[in-house]
C-alpha cells in the first residue's frame, strides 16, 4: 500500500512540473471567409469555427488575401511546399498588403517547413488544410517548433478545397482569422488528480479489506489451532485413563464366533493389546488410539471418551457448546423406559449398542420389586471393574443384565 501510495504521489508532482502539461490545450481558429470576382458584382462569404491554431502558433488575429503556391514548374513543389524554391506568384506587390498561404498537408516534408516556407515568401500566416482521409471534414493539432511569429492553423479537405476551386475559377478570396475558444485536453491536471485520488481511495479500500480479511482468517486458524491442541492434550489424557488388556488363548474375543476390531475389520488373535473404552466396547490399541486423538468418541455408540471420563474441557470450548447442551440436560438423564427400548448383544465379552438408529421391540418395564432386587445384588456382587458410563443409556442396561446374570 505504502508503494501504492508512492507512485500516485509521484505521477501527481510530474503532472504537475511537465511543462508540457498546459500546452495540449488546443484554440480553434474562427474563419470569416469571403469571395468576389474581380470588376464584377458576384461576391459571398461563410463564417465558421472551422481550424485549430497549432501547438506553436502566436495566437493573435491576421487578415488578408489568400494565395496557393504555384503548382507547376520543375521542383516547384506542388501545392505542399515541400521545396526550397516554393513560390505564391499570385502574392500581391503591394508593400504592406497582408496575404494568406494556402498550403496542402502532405508531400514529405513537416509542418515546420511548410510555414517557413510561407513566412520566407513574405505570408502573414499559413493555412494548411488536412489530407483527403476520414470523412474530409478532419483537422488536427499540428506541432511546428521553430516557425517564430508565424500564425500556423490547419482547415479540413473539404474547405481547403472549396477555397481553392474558388480561387481556380477566378474570385479573389480574403479571409480573417480570429482566435475562437480553449479546448483544454481530456486528461488535464484536475482529471489526473482525481483519477488518481479514487484509484488510490479504491487500491487502499481494496488492500484495506484484504487485510482485515486476512488478519481475521489468521485469527480464526490460529484459535482453531489452539482448540485443537487443548482436545488433543485432552484426549491423551483420557487415553491414559482407559483401560488395556491383552487377550490370550483361550478368551472369547479370540473364539471363532467372536467380532472383529470395528476399525481395522481384523479379527482378534491371542497376545492383542485392546483398549477397552467406558462404553465398554474394546478395540485393537493402535487402531484406536489415534481415532480417539482425532474424534474422542467411540467408533460404535458415538460416546465421548472426554465426558464419560469426567475430563475437564476448556472454558472457551465449553462456552461454544453450552447453548446447545443447557436446554438438552435434561433429556440426557435415561428413564426406566428409555432403558427398555434398548437390546444388548453378548459378543466378544463386551456389550454392542444396537438402539440407537433401530429401535429394538419394547418389553415390560420393571416392577417395583424388580429394582429393588436389582439393588440387592449390586450391593452384594463383588465390585466389577468397568468405568462408569455418563452418554449411553444402553450401557446401564447392559451393566443391570451383567449384575442380573451374576447374581
Amino acid at each position: 500500500m505504502r508503494a501504492a501510495a508512492a507512485a500516485l504521489a509521484l505521477l501527481w508532482a510530474l503532472c504537475l512540473l511537465s511543462p508540457s502539461a498546459t500546452a495540449q490545450s488546443v484554440w480553434t481558429a474562427w474563419l470569416n471567409v469571403s469571395w468576389r470576382l474581380p470588376g464584377g458584382n458576384d461576391s459571398a462569404w461563410s463564417a465558421g469555427e472551422h481550424g485549430l491554431f497549432g501547438q506553436d502558433s502566436p495566437l493573435r488575429r491576421v487578415s488578408g488575401l489568400v494565395v496557393a503556391p504555384d503548382g507547376g514548374g520543375a521542383g516547384g513543389g506542388g501545392l505542399s511546399a515541400c521545396s526550397a524554391r516554393t513560390n505564391f506568384s499570385g502574392a500581391p506587390s503591394a508593400a504592406g498588403s497582408p496575404w494568406l498561404a494556402l498550403i496542402q498537408r502532405g508531400g514529405g516534408c513537416t509542418f515546420s517547413e511548410k510555414i517557413n516556407a510561407a513566412a520566407r515568401n513574405g505570408a502573414s500566416a499559413a493555412v494548411i488544410f488536412n489530407h483527403a482521409g476520414g470523412t474530409g471534414t478532419d483537422v488536427q493539432t499540428m506541432t511546428h517548433p521553430g516557425t517564430g511569429n508565424t500564425v500556423a492553423i490547419m482547415i479540413s479537405y473539404a474547405k481547403g478545397k472549396e477555397i481553392l476551386h474558388k480561387m481556380e475559377v477566378g474570385f479573389q478570396v480574403t479571409m480573417i482569422i480570429e482566435v475562437g475558444k480553449k479546448h483544454g485536453p481530456w486528461m488535464n491536471n484536475y482529471s489526473i488528480f482525481f483519477v488518481s485520488v479514487s484509484f488510490f481511495i479504491v487500491t487502499a479500500a481494496t488492500v484495506g479489506y484484504f487485510i482485515f480479511y486476512s488478519a481475521r482468517r489468521l485469527r480464526i486458524a490460529r484459535a482453531q489451532n489452539r482448540r485443537q491442541r487443548r482436545l488433543k492434550a485432552d484426549a491423551k489424557k483420557a487415553i491414559g485413563q482407559l483401560q488395556l488388556r491383552t487377550l490370550k488363548q483361550g478368551d472369547k474375543e479370540t473364539g471363532p464366533d467372536a467380532d472383529s476390531c470395528a476399525v481395522c475389520i481384523e479379527v482378534y488373535k491371542p497376545n492383542d493389546v485392546v483398549r477397552i473404552l467406558t462404553c465398554n466396547h474394546l478395540f485393537h490399541k493402535n487402531c484406536i488410539d489415534p481415532w480417539l486423538l482425532e474424534h474422542r468418541t467411540c467408533p460404535m455408540c458415538k460416546c465421548d471418551i472426554l465426558k464419560a471420563l469426567g475430563i475437564e474441557v476448556d472454558i472457551e470450548d465449553r462456552a461454544e457448546s453450552l447453548q446447545a447442551t443447557v436446554p438438552t440436560e435434561a433429556s440426557n438423564i435415561p428413564s426406566p423406559t428409555e432403558e427398555d427400548n434398548h437390546s444388548e448383544t453378548a459378543s466378544s465379552g463386551y456389550a454392542s449398542v444396537q438402539g440407537t438408529d433401530e429401535p429394538a421391540p419394547e418389553e415390560p418395564a420393571p416392577s417395583a420389586n424388580d429394582n429393588l432386587h436389582l439393588v440387592n445384588n449390586t450391593l452384594q456382587s463383588p465390585a466389577v471393574d468397568v468405568l462408569p458410563h455418563l452418554d449411553n443409556p444402553a450401557f446401564e442396561a447392559d451393566e443391570v443384565q451383567v449384575l442380573e446374570a451374576k447374581s
